[in-house]
Parts: structure tokens; sequence; C-alpha cells
């Protein structure tokens, strides 16, 4: 998944590319290391900084922005691959000078085929117009957004110590903190989802916690996905589309019922980072 850093061969003279490693094995070493020559065209500017006080990738975030430069910060996920132009994209308008966060767009790879994979690029998961986390409601998804380093710094960075949430809340302090977010459809990342449907669901219950610690955090932001009237009703739209013969999209139903178990379940859960 780090040879989507190739495709950063765009980034110019004084800039730079910061990997924040929080796997268990050093992955991203191992991963520069055998193969160095994937990352040619950057210039030699890759730099691997190690995060593993905790699982979390808030804490690989603030890690990498600790050691990063420049006045911009760029935080995009490992199973992200960013369009040609990117950085190109983000600033091809003027960035107003109390915008604190530039949201790219994030779309499912068009590549993978597996049950899971199109089932959530279906739904355009992390999608910042359409999916769960919308730009214009004011949140979006770090695994493609761009921050600037005073706004960061001023909020004290991505909250550590928690599984999920993170960004929305970033979003959130960001706004109480004076600063605004705008929104860049074209500055694009291809976002790799989960090939298998329970590690899917499991993501799911991932998200359900993170829920319940925003709306705790900021009352009414994050409630509870309604489970007996949503089972009800996607179970009703599933026969629906059985008897049009319509099988894919009520497979796809069904799974929108399994996903609305999963974030309930995630719900009652607990949001801590657990340590490496």
């Amino acid at each position: 998944m780090f040879s989507h850093l190739a495709a950063l061969e765009v980034v110019g003279a004084g800039d730079e590319v910061v990997v924040a490693d929080n796997s268990e094995n050093a992955a991203a070493t191992q991963i520069l290391g055998q193969d160095g020559d994937a990352f040619a065209g950057l210039g030699g500017c890759v730099r691997i900084v190690p995060a593993t006080a905790e699982r979390s990738s808030y804490h690989a975030r603030n890690a990498g922005a600790a050691a990063a430069r420049n006045d911009w910060l760029l935080f995009m996920d490992a199973d992200c691959a960013p369009a040609p132009g990117l950085l190109d994209a983000y600033f091809a308008s003027p960035v107003p000078a109390r915008c604190g966060a530039l949201a790219g767009q994030i779309q499912g790879d068009p590549g993978q085929r597996s049950l899971a994979a199109r089932y959530a690029r279906s739904r355009h998961l992390f999608d910042h117009a359409e999916g769960l986390i919308r730009a214009e409601d004011g949140g979006a998804d770090a695994g493609n957004l761009l921050v600037r380093r005073a706004a960061l710094a001023q909020v004290g960075g991505f909250t550590e110590g928690i599984r999920s949430g993170g960004d929305v809340d970033l979003c959130h302090r960001l706004r109480l903190a004076g600063w605004t977010l705008e929104f860049r459809a074209s500055a694009l990342v291809h976002h790799r989802h989960r090939e298998s449907l329970p590690s899917l669901l499991g993501a799911v219950a991932r998200y359900g916690a993170g829920a319940r610690w925003l709306n705790e955090r900021y009352p009414g932001s994050s409630p509870r996905w309604p489970l007996f009237s949503g089972l009800a009703g996607m179970a009703r739209d599933a026969a629906a589309l059985v008897a049009r013969g319509r099988l894919g999209h009520a497979v796809f139903r069904a799974v929108d019922g399994l996903g609305l178990i999963a974030h309930n379940i995630g719900y009652r859960a607990g949001n801590g980072a657990r340590a490496m």
C-alpha cells in the first residue's frame, strides 16, 4: 500500500512526504528499505517517523505533523491513492485567510470487485459530497484532508486515545476556534475499501463507537442509528427488490441491515485506543 506514495512525484521543491508508521512490525521502514527505487521520483524527500505509543490513526497523524516543516499539512491514509495533480487541485483557488482546512474528495477504488468493496463504493462511504461525513455539514475524513499548520497547532492537533471520531472532532474544534472548512472536489484520492464483509462490518462498529463519543462530546451531533425501525424498512425494501428481480440491490439492502446492527453494537462499545 505504501507504493501509493510514488503517485506523489508531483511534489515540488520544498515539499516533503512524511510517513507516520504505526504498524507493529515497522512495515513502512521494511518496504521503503526494500523498494527504495519506487520513490526515486520524490527526490529523496520521504521520511519515516515512528508512531507506536498507541494503536490510533490520530496519534500517527500528530506524530507525522510534528515531524513536518511546512505551513500546510496534507493528511492521507495508506489505503488511499492520490489522483494526478492532487496538490495543484487543492490550491487551484485562493484559500481564505480564516480557512483552517480543505477537504478533498474520497471515492472508492473502481478496480475493487469484492462484494464488500462494491457495497461500500455504492454507498459512497467516505465521499465528502454524498457520504456519511459531508464537507457541506462541516465535517471531513482525514484520509484526504489539507490542514493549515497554524490552525492545527491552535486546537492542539487530533485528539488521541480514541479509536474513531477524531476527524470530525478536529473539524468541530477548528470551527469553534474560528476557522472554516472548504471542500475541494477536484482534489481526489481513491480509497481501497475493506475486501471482506466481516472486516467492513467491524469498521462500521468502530465508527459506531466513535459516533457515541462524538455525541457525548457534542450533544445531538451523532445520535445512534434507529435499529428496529431501520431493520423493518430495510427488510421491506429488500423483499420488494427481490420481487422485481433486482437481486444485487436486494443484497446491498441486506448489507445495510447488517451495517445498522454493527453500528448499534459499536455505539454501545468503548472508543478507547489500545496500547501497541
